[in-house]
């Protein structure tokens, strides 16, 4: 009989930090605008100010916080550019690829594909659709991408920390609306319809994100960054 292997968790503690920290973002414990004090994040998650630190470069790459120099780290806004940019570059991305994997994949490839996005659309409850989703878009990555295009894509990170389907309302039903319109294009080699209904979804997506900061009050205006505290992240 064959041992059972546990998958082994390949996130780094900087990797968690920084999703504690989108959560709370998420949340409403951090707004737009707070400083991200890097001792106190230490001390409320068990950590040392290493992976902090990492924590807090890597989500200002992403444009989730602002360094100020001499000053420190803040929470970008949250605002209805914010988020439809986001959205708008996740259709660009994935559309790229969607346009490539129809040129460059085979028949095999290509129907591996969009029976990829049927069985996400036919997954059943937030997390079987979140799984089948991220495999799907794995897949996409793989036949319409290079190393150098999924290092562009790996650069875009979300914006909900967890489960998308389960923490935006409406989300699953746009998706099953959108994810079967992708499959057929891609089963009909047709990148022009596979690309116009992946923006649709993203779009609509967005929607629903900027209507669910909207419930929780947290879309808002840029904040002046004038703090007058020390910086935290300098290294002298």
């Amino acid at each position: 009989m064959a041992a059972t292997v546990t998958p082994i968790d390949r996130t780094t503690v900087g990797d968690r930090v920084a999703e504690a920290i989108r959560r709370e973002i998420w949340d409403g414990a951090l707004r737009s605008g707070d400083r991200l004090n890097q001792e106190a994040l230490a001390t409320q998650l068990g950590v040392s100010r290493i992976p902090v630190r990492e924590a807090l470069m890597g989500l200002e790459r992403e444009g989730v916080v602002r360094v100020v120099p001499h000053r420190g780290a803040f929470v970008e806004p949250i605002d209805e550019q914010t988020v439809s940019d986001h959205f708008e570059l996740y259709a660009l991305v994935d559309g790229f690829a969607l346009r490539k994997a129809c040129e460059r994949a085979d028949a095999d490839q290509l129907t591996a594909l969009a029976a990829a996005y049927e069985r996400a659309a036919a997954a059943e409850g937030p997390d079987r659709l979140q799984v089948a989703v991220v495999d799907a878009r794995a897949l996409l990555h793989q036949l319409g991408g290079s190393p150098r295009f999924r290092a562009v894509a790996r650069g875009l990170a979300g914006i909900v920390p967890g489960n998308f389907f389960e923490a935006v309302d409406g989300s699953m039903d746009i998706a099953r609306h959108g994810l079967p319109e992708v499959s057929g294009a891609l089963a009909a080699r047709d990148a022009v319809r596979a690309v116009h209904a992946y923006t649709e979804m993203m779009t609509a997506q967005g929607r629903q994100v900027l209507a669910e900061l909207g419930r929780r009050g947290l879309v808002g205006a840029a904040p002046d960054h004038r703090p007058t505290e020390p910086h935290d992240l300098e290294t002298s």
